[in-house]
C-alpha cells in the first residue's frame, strides 16, 4: 500500500506529460510557452523549483543542532527573490529570447559567448539534478527501507520522461501540484509536532529548558557569509529568467516573485521549527536523522504525507533544471555549431537532450553519495562565472566581449586561489563568494574604464 501511494503522483505526472505531448509542436512552446500561465502558476513553479529537499532537510538538521544561524542565513534566498522582482521589467524586455545564453550572446556579441554560457549552465544543471536524485533515494528509504532502489528508479524515470514529453508545460503543471503538496506537508507536520509535544506553550517551555545554556557566540560572520551565499549563489539563474519571460506581463511576474519570497520566508522558518520539534522529541541524536526522528513518531497517514511532500520538493526542482538544460543544449550549443537548425529538429533534440542529461545524472548519482559536495561544486559553476555578466547585461544593450571573458577568468581564478590559500575549515563557505567578488570587481573596473574613456572623448576639444 505504501509503495502504491508513493508511485501514484509520478504516474499522474507522467500522464500530464503524455497529455501535453500532442500540444507541443514547436521548440518555443517546449522551452517557454509565452503567455500561457498566470500569476498563480508562475508563483507555484518558482516556489516548487526553488525549494528542494536540500533546503528543507538542511534547515531542519541545522536547527536540530541549535545552529539557527543557518536557517536565518537561508533567508537570503527570500531576499534574492524579492530583488529579482524589482528587476522583472528589465528581464521582461528580453522575452523574445528563449534562454539566458541567448541574452548574453546578443549583449556581448557572439555565438562563442552563447556556447560557453550554455555549457556552464548544463554543468550546473547536471550537478543539481544529480543531487536531487541522490536525495530521492534517501527520502524513499525513510519510508520503505529495502525498496528504495526500485521505487526511487520509478520516480526518477517519471521525472525525466514527463520533462522530455511535455517540456515547460509539464514542468509548470506538475510544479503547481507539487507546490501545494509541499506546503500542505510542511504545515501539517509542524502543527502535528506542536500538538504531539503538548501545544504551543508546552513546546516553548521545553525549548527554553533545553536551550537555557546554549548561548551561541561568534557566529555573526558565519551568518553573514551564509546569507550572502544564498543571496548570490543562484541569483538570476535561467529558471528565474525563464519564469519571468513566460509570464503575461512583467507586473504578473513581479507579483509572483514577491509572493514566492514571502512564502519562502515562511517555509524556511517552518523547516527550522521542524528541526526544533525533532530535537525536543529525541535530543542528542545524529542530526542527519532529524526527519527520521519525526517519521518514527508519526501515524502512517502523516508519514506518507511527509515523504510525499519531500519527494514533491525534489521532483519539482529536478524537472525545472532538466528543462532548462535541454533548452541550453538545443538553443545555445547546437546553433553555435550548426546554422539554420529546423524548429522540428530542435524540438526533437531538446527532448533527447532531456533524456540524456537525466541518464547522465543517474550515472553520476550512482558513483557519489554526498549531496552537499555535489551542490557546492555545482554553485561554483554559476556565481563566479555568469552572474555578474548577466546582471550587467540587463542594463546595457551592447558590451564588448572582454567584459564577459575577463570577469569570468578573474572569477574562476579567485575561486581556485581561495581553495588553495584559505584555511581548510572555511573553504566551503568562502570560495563561492570569493569567485563572485573577483568577477564583480573586474566587471566594475571594466565599466568604470569605459566610462572614463567615453567622458574623455566627449571633453576632448575638436580640432579646427
Amino acid at each position: 500500500m505504501i509503495i502504491t501511494v508513493l508511485l501514484l503522483p509520478p504516474l499522474l505526472f507522467l500522464l500530464v506529460g503524455l497529455y501535453q505531448l500532442k500540444s507541443i509542436r514547436s521548440f518555443a512552446a517546449f522551452a517557454l510557452d509565452r503567455d500561457a500561465f498566470g500569476t498563480l502558476a508562475i508563483y507555484c513553479t518558482i516556489l516548487a523549483s526553488g525549494v528542494g529537499a536540500g533546503m528543507i532537510m538542511g534547515n531542519a538538521e541545522k536547527a536540530y543542532r541549535g545552529e539557527w544561524f543557518y536557517p536565518l542565513g537561508c533567508l537570503g534566498f527570500s531576499l534574492q527573490l524579492w530583488l529579482t522582482a524589482q528587476l522583472a521589467p528589465r528581464i521582461y524586455r528580453w522575452r523574445h529570447c528563449l534562454s539566458f545564453s541567448e541574452i548574453l550572446g546578443q549583449v556581448y556579441g557572439g555565438k562563442d559567448i552563447r556556447f560557453i554560457s550554455g555549457t556552464l549552465w548544463m554543468i550546473f544543471c547536471m550537478g543539481l539534478v544529480t543531487a536531487q536524485m541522490i536525495a530521492i533515494q534517501r527520502v524513499v528509504s525513510m519510508l520503505v527501507p529495502g525498496w528504495e532502489l526500485p521505487v526511487a528508479s520509478c520516480l526518477i524515470i517519471s521525472v525525466i520522461l514527463y520533462s522530455s514529453l511535455g517540456g515547460v508545460r509539464s514542468v509548470v503543471t506538475t510544479d503547481t501540484i507539487q507546490a501545494i503538496i509541499l506546503l500542505l506537508a510542511l504545515v501539517t507536520l509542524t502543527i502535528w509536532g506542536i500538538w504531539f509535544l503538548g501545544g504551543i506553550e508546552a513546546t516553548y517551555q521545553q525549548f527554553q529548558l533545553n536551550n537555557a545554556e546554549n548561548h551561541s557566540t561568534g557566529q555573526v560572520t558565519t551568518l553573514l557569509i551564509i546569507f550572502v551565499g544564498f543571496l548570490l549563489g543562484d541569483a538570476l539563474i535561467p529558471i528565474s529568467i525563464q519564469r519571468v519571460t513566460m509570464a503575461r506581463s512583467h507586473l504578473e511576474a513581479s507579483k509572483a516573485l514577491r509572493l514566492t519570497a514571502v512564502v519562502v520566508l515562511i517555509v524556511t522558518l517552518l523547516c527550522g521549527l521542524i528541526g526544533v520539534i525533532a530535537s525536543l522529541l529525541e535530543p542528542g541524536q545524529d542530526s542527519h536523522r532529524t526527519i527520521n526522528i519525526l517519521i518514527s513518531s508519526q501515524p502512517l497517514w502523516l508519514k506518507l504525507l511527509t515523504v510525499t511532500g519531500l519527494l514533491a520538493a525534489i521532483m519539482s526542482s529536478c524537472d525545472s533544471y532538466l528543462n532548462t538544460a535541454a533548452i541550453a543544449f538545443s538553443n545555445d550549443l547546437l546553433p553555435a555549431l550548426k546554422n539554420h537548425l529546423p524548429d522540428r529538429q530542435q524540438l526533437i533534440l531538446g527532448r533527447i537532450a532531456t533524456l540524456v542529461i537525466g541518464a547522465g545524472a543517474v550515472l553520476i548519482a550512482l558513483q557519489v553519495n554526498d549531496i552537499l559536495d555535489v551542490l557546492l561544486g555545482t554553485f561554483e559553476a554559476w556565481g563566479p562565472t555568469l552572474l555578474p555578466p548577466l546582471f550587467v547585461a540587463l542594463f546595457y544593450p551592447t558590451l564588448p566581449k572582454r567584459n564577459f571573458y575577463l570577469p569570468c577568468i578573474t572569477g574562476i581564478a579567485c575561486l581556485f586561489l581561495w581553495k588553495w590559500l584559505a584555511p581548510e575549515h572555511i573553504i566551503n563557505t568562502g570560495s563561492l563568494l570569493a569567485g563572485i567578488a573577483g568577477n564583480s570587481l573586474c566587471t566594475i573596473l571594466l565599466l568604470w574604464r569605459a566610462r572614463i574613456k567615453a567622458a574623455a572623448a566627449v571633453s576632448r576639444p575638436t580640432s579646427s
